[in-house]
């Protein structure tokens, strides 16, 4: 048996929020520009924003139902878990491929931004402030108190509108998706996540086991470790995987005959003069912190090992269209921010690794001569966004029976194979699958959807996953 993919979008667009009084709208007029559609059943749930106090304050999370082309019995719906955190579901583009994608010929496809995101209570953004940030032209100690000065704003603003940031985390999110799954009262359910969808994901599978028929992991994201230092190790284990292909690929060992070393060589030239590159309305200033945060973008993509020694190259040149593409794509209005603080400050952050002990983890990685742009600066920059952190206890998932499928990519940036080793664990009824492709999640999405439909249809039996791209390890 091997694994699916779907096609999929971690950081979807999001649309304004307008006020919504009914709790079933089936023209989904909430969602800008969409056009109706007897195929479309829209709604909203008011939820606890702690579900341990259910008569606390109430926030509202809503959802679309995509239904089936052609309804076919015993077709169980599936509910789509975005990434992030902070990505949002629900936007008429979003909508519109799913609408159009073959998960829906014979079963509903259900989209739910999730708290605090989008139009879903979604918290107030600071996408723009951070996007200039990291545009100005700042050394790294500059831009850590550019960035300390956002953050503590902006926590206090949401702390006086009386918003208690440590309920936005993975499990009062999944508490949510459960009372969804009520709510609409169908027999069973599909969960697809990913990226943190997994990790929602495998939460909801521990929480709701009985109301599922399969779980799909891509790019599995688990509980545990540290948002920096997972991000260090994978960014450099995934950099080091394209020097090696380049080294052992002839057309790319031609075209780039020292790629580490010209690597190495373009940081230390960048500290030094940065590059005047084209923003989102004016310069975006690429010096070397700023180039491994944007290199480290590049390998998110499917060509990343065609397209990262180009961006090297750029580098090295003074900048080029690949540097502007990716300093004028980052940041929009559908990546919540301050959910993303809020979810990682909870279950991925570790307040003994002090400056010092990050100084540590970087001297132990040759290819991070210098700090990873804007996570370093976002992390030593939210240690006060709230201060509760998960218990060791819940810091864990629990033995599961219910039949799973994860896939990663061996050159995932920040989701890498040994994620899906650990997502495996407790797993009794898992397939994991490590595929032979670049980027975060991405890869050949007409094989994956094949692949994944079948195990909804039938997951405990025999798939062909012939076509997927294997790694052989």
């Amino acid at each position: 048996m091997k694994k699916p993919y779907l096609f999929f979008l971690f950081i979807p667009l999001l649309f304004s929020l307008k006020n919504i009084e009914s709790t079933n709208f089936s023209a989904c007029d909430f969602v800008e520009g969409l056009s109706s559609s007897e195929r479309l059943e829209c709604g909203q749930l008011e939820v606890p924003e702690n579900h341990d106090e259910p008569n606390g304050r109430k926030i509202y999370t809503s959802y679309v139902v995509i239904k089936a082309k052609e309804a076919t019995p015993g077709a169980h719906p599936m509910i789509y878990l975005t990434g992030g955190p902070g990505g949002g579901t629900i936007s008429r583009g979003s909508i519109n491929r799913w609408r159009r994608h073959p998960i829906g010929e014979k079963r509903d496809i259900i989209l739910m931004d999730q708290r605090g995101i989008g139009h879903s209570s979604g918290l107030p953004n600071i996408h723009q402030e951070l996007y200039e940030v990291l545009a100005k032209n700042a050394n790294e100690e500059e831009e850590q108190v550019l960035m300390n000065e956002v953050i503590d704003q902006h926590r206090q603003k949401l702390s006086q509108k009386g918003i208690q940031l440590q309920h936005y985390n993975t499990f009062q999110n999944a508490k949510d998706f459960g009372k969804l799954m009520k709510e609409l009262g169908y027999e069973k359910y599909n969960i697809y996540g990913g990226s943190y969808g997994t990790r929602l994901g495998r939460v909801i599978q521990d929480m709701f086991p009985e109301m599922l028929n399969a779980v799909i992991h891509n790019s599995p994201n688990p509980l545990g470790g540290d948002l920096l230092i997972e991000r260090l190790h994978s960014y450099s284990l995934a950099l080091s995987r394209v020097f090696k292909y380049c080294k052992n690929t002839e057309r790319c060992r031609t075209q780039y005959p020292n790629l580490k070393e010209d690597y190495l060589k373009a940081l230390k030239l960048l500290k030094q003069k940065p590059i005047k590159a084209e923003g989102n309305g004016g310069a975006f200033y690429v010096n070397a912190q700023d180039a491994v945060y944007i290199l480290r973008r590049q390998l998110y993509r499917n060509n990343s090992r065609t397209k990262a020694p180009a961006l090297i190259q750029e580098f090295l040149n003074g900048g080029g269209p690949i540097t502007n593409q990716i300093a004028r794509s980052d940041f929009g209005p559908g990546y919540n921010y301050p959910m993303w603080f809020s979810v990682e400050r909870y279950e991925m952050y570790d307040p003994a690794n002090t400056s010092k002990v990050i100084d540590k983890a970087y001297k132990k990685l040759p290819l991070l001569p210098v700090k990873l742009g804007f996570f370093d600066a976002i992390y030593q920059g939210f240690r006060d966004w709230h201060n509760e952190t998960i218990p060791e206890e819940e810091n864990q998932f629990k033995p599961s029976a219910v039949p799973t499928m994860i896939m990663v990519n061996q050159y995932d940036p920040v989701t890498p194979p040994k994620n899906g080793h650990a997502l495996m664990k407790q797993l009794s009824n898992g397939h994991l699958f490590v595929l032979d492709e670049g980027g975060h999640g991405g890869g050949n999405g007409n094989c994956r959807n094949k692949v994944m439909i079948a195990f909804m249809d039938n997951p405990n039996g025999d798939v062909d996953t012939s076509c997927l791209n294997l790694y052989k390890e």
